[in-house]
């Protein structure tokens, strides 16, 4: 055979000449092909390692040969066992990278655990996702190499012995010296000389105005606006609390009297809520009083009952939905936290309250009432066929809310111009007329009119306006509440577009007259 020749030409070693091809043995012509083929690949094997390729196997000696190819098993063995080794590489260098541990999933117990713990909404998958990028990468500064020359500095203020002047009262203290140089050693100080809290909150108010909010001896005083804001805060949180929970909201005087009478309708169905809107004389941020007396505040009270076994997860959720509420409020979100925790008469406690230098404004607290049975008379008699039932009351303070407000819209450091959130502003709307050379009186009076017809408009939609002179707005700080400014020319009479100004962006945007009632309502309500 040609192809057995050239292969047996080929091999310098006569023992080995099936490099090409493996002919049939000669002596046994009755041996199988195959075996004797096999055979003689195991003795050739080590030497030329023909499991590495493929190999050509010739069956016959007649004029026209036949192959047959074969891949060696054990080359997709070996390959396969590469991919295999390296996937685990892969794998070893991503679990390095992460500390050691697989890329952790968060499961339902885990979020509802971390809700309750840390008051965080996981509504969308969005936020699980970036929790789990979050604990990836906390993972992996655990692994992070320090260099050991640095120290925390906790350790280095407990090691390193740090002389402090003594606390020691001193009576021929010169107050107005020590506050004249409160500027001077503002730098070089850990606590900066402040004034007291009282002073603080004196300027605050006398910078707010008297027209907004004013405290008296024993209660507070609104001016004309002042009463406007206070009613837009009492009907943003009837809407919000009364109106949109999928519970149902009763009004009451007293819970008692109230209880019984719905439990005798068969209305009590768990869950439910009395609503409280009233005047309290409790004690509330009494380190901030101006006088020894209590002064009197408007608050607004739910209570909420609820089944023991969804009252935990209820109180969570009101908090979170309550500090959420007090935030979207503000100028400056980020004041409004939770106070400590505590315990009032065995009962858990927690209060939300806005933080600002000159102290911290309780503005809501929320009670978890694990017995409420004495609240219903008919419960003593027949104990056992009734279910346990807790309550969540939630106290908002409509007057303390307004000021902690009127206190954050006021940026003292920035401006003096207070900026509050459009629902609560007392107007929403003011016009102003943009005055061109060579106007007539017919001309302006025609203005006049056009402004008075959008102010129409918009007040029978129940958007509150003010008609007053435009400049003096623009000019007088305690008129600057106001979120939009509608401008009208000439043009505005041809093409019925006019030109609202955000006042807190100072942007200017053209809405056609029909509509400017869908635009603001969207914007502020």
């Amino acid at each position: 055979m040609n192809d057995t020749n050239n292969a047996n030409s080929v091999s310098p070693n006569p023992a080995i000449r099936f490099h090409y091809g493996v002919k049939l043995n000669q002596n046994n012509p009755n041996a199988c092909p195959m075996s004797s083929s096999m055979a003689m690949l195991r003795q050739v094997k080590p030497t030329y390692r023909l499991f590495d390729e493929g190999v050509i196997f010739l069956f016959r000696d007649n004029a026209v040969p036949s192959f047959r190819t074969f891949n060696s098993s054990m080359v997709f063995a070996r390959q396969q066992q590469k991919s295999e080794s390296n996937n685990e590489v892969k794998e070893n260098n991503n679990d390095s990278r992460l500390g050691g541990n697989k890329r952790l999933s968060i499961d339902e117990a885990t979020i509802r655990r971390l809700e309750r713990l840390a008051l965080i909404g996981f509504e969308f998958k969005q936020s699980k996702r970036v929790l789990e990028e979050a604990i990836t990468f906390a993972e992996r500064l655990r692994t992070v190499h320090i260099d050991e020359t640095v120290r925390p500095m906790y350790n280095t203020l407990e090691n390193n012995c740090i002389h402090l002047r003594d606390d020691v009262v001193q009576h021929d203290i010169n107050r107005r010296e020590i506050l004249r140089n409160a500027a001077v050693l503002e730098e070089e100080y850990f606590v900066v000389p402040l004034t007291t809290s009282k002073e603080k909150k004196k300027a605050v108010l006398k910078t707010v105005g008297s027209h907004f909010l004013s405290l008296s001896e024993r209660m507070f005083v609104y001016g004309p606006q002042g009463k406007l804001v206070l009613r837009n805060l009492e009907e943003h949180w009837f809407s919000h609390c009364v109106t949109m929970p999928h519970y149902n909201v009763f009004p009451c005087d007293t819970i008692a009297d109230t209880l019984q009478q719905l439990r005798s309708n068969s209305m009590d169905m768990l869950p439910f809520a009395l609503v409280t809107l009233g005047t309290s004389k409790s004690v509330w941020n009494e380190s901030l009083l101006l006088v020894d007396k209590v002064p009197s505040h408007r608050i607004a009270k739910i209570n909420v009952f609820v089944d023991a076994s969804d009252s935990k997860s209820l109180l969570y959720k009101k908090q979170r939905e309550r500090k959420v509420w007090w935030r979207k409020l503000a100028q400056h979100p980020s004041r409004f936290v939770f106070a400590e925790a505590k315990k009032m008469r065995n009962l858990d406690v927690t209060e939300i309250e806005a933080q600002f230098p000159f102290g911290n404004i309780i503005v809501e607290t929320i009670t978890h009432y694990p017995g409420i049975r004495k609240l219903y008379p008919q419960i003593e008699n027949n104990k056992d066929n009734v279910m346990d039932v807790h309550m969540i009351e939630h106290i908002a303070s409509m007057d303390w809310g307004c000021l902690a407000l009127f206190c954050d819209s006021h940026m003292l450091d920035k401006s003096i111009r207070a900026y509050i959130h459009p629902k609560l502003c007392p107007y929403k709307i003011t016009f102003h007329i943009e005055k061109q050379k060579n106007e007539t009186d017919s001309d302006i009076e025609d203005l006049n009119r056009f402004v008075l017809y959008l102010n129409n408009m918009l007040r029978t939609r129940g958007i509150s306006t003010i008609l007053t002179n435009t400049e003096q707005i623009v000019n007088t700080e305690q008129m600057c509440l106001i979120p939009y400014v509608v401008s009208v020319d000439k043009t505005s009479l041809k093409n019925g577009v006019v030109h609202v100004k955000n006042r807190s962006t100072t942007l200017s945007e053209a809405v056609h007259i029909t509509d400017l009632v869908k635009y603001i309502s969207l914007r502020s309500s």
